[in-house]
């Protein structure tokens, strides 16, 4: 890439200051191995990103999309981390017609919806209870049996109930009232991890004096992890276009994994240059 900008390599990890729409056009077609991002919402965080108001926003997002899937390899998968806020009382429809026009007018296949559970910070709103989760949405070019994926690879180990069970022959209901009948197979018998289901519990919890924490809208290195390890393979590519203070490009150093953040505010760069420091 053309160097216009202001860049911080470091160990396989590449942090760019600017405009992510005009800096991935530098990007090779089919360059990249997975995107992994939480974009400025709508009309939030106005003193740190201006603020895109919802009724524009699906048109604000499309060229970039556009860009995402020409920098995505068929084998790759792009994670969007985003929900609706409330206004007036009500939840806003910019994300659903976001997802929607991903899909429709750019042309990604939807691939699967994820649900983030976390810790559910108080509130008092009228007629609404504490927000405890955030969708992740999964976009493919290519229909998921044909993207990289380690079904596994945080997986849980299976208990001994679990594996006796695939051995008893399929006759009816079983003598422990449990319901399952068993499940003969040669994949199950040598099964020794459970994988994950698409509900991901991980607390957003850091220390208020940590450089994470200087900016005003961050996910956990937990829940990024679980992304990496299981679509990419090490070494693999991974882009944040909407790198923040930088925590996809900690979990991907940590993951002996290639990173590409892009950052549109100095202070943040500057963080997430810091935090990459930091990474041993």
């Amino acid at each position: 890439m053309n160097k216009k900008h202001d860049e911080f390599f470091i160990n396989k990890q590449l942090l760019l200051l600017g405009d992510c729409l005009e800096l991935m056009k530098d990007f090779p077609d089919n360059s990249v191995d997975m995107v992994f991002t939480s974009p400025p919402y709508a009309e939030q965080r106005k003193k740190t990103y201006s603020g895109v108001k919802a009724e524009h926003y699906v048109e604000w997002f499309k060229p970039i999309a556009l860009e995402i899937k020409r920098i995505l390899k068929n084998s790759g998968s792009f994670f969007l981390n985003i929900k609706p806020h409330v206004v007036a009382g009500e939840r806003t429809l910019y994300v659903f017609e976001l997802i929607l026009s991903l899909k429709r007018e750019i042309g990604f296949l939807f691939a699967e919806e994820y649900c983030w559970t976390k810790n559910a910070f108080p509130g008092s709103l009228k007629g609404r209870f504490k927000n405890g989760f955030e969708p992740v949405y999964h976009f493919t070019k290519r229909k998921p049996k044909h993207i990289t994926f380690n079904p596994t690879a945080c997986g849980t180990p299976m208990k001994a109930e679990s594996i006796a069970r695939t051995y008893r022959k399929m006759c009816g209901s079983p003598e422990n009232g449990s319901g399952m009948a068993g499940m003969r197979t040669a994949n199950m018998r040598n099964l020794k991890l459970v994988r994950p289901s698409n509900v991901i519990n991980v607390n957003n919890v850091s220390n208020q004096f940590t450089l994470k924490r200087k900016h005003p809208a961050t996910f956990p290195k937990g829940l990024v992890a679980f992304f990496v390890k299981s679509f990419t393979n090490e070494l693999d590519l991974v882009l944040d276009p909407f790198m923040g203070s930088g925590t996809t490009g900690v979990v991907c150093k940590n993951l002996n994994r290639k990173f590409i953040g892009i950052e549109l505010k100095k202070e943040y760069f500057d963080i997430a240059t810091e935090r990459q420091r930091c990474v041993r």
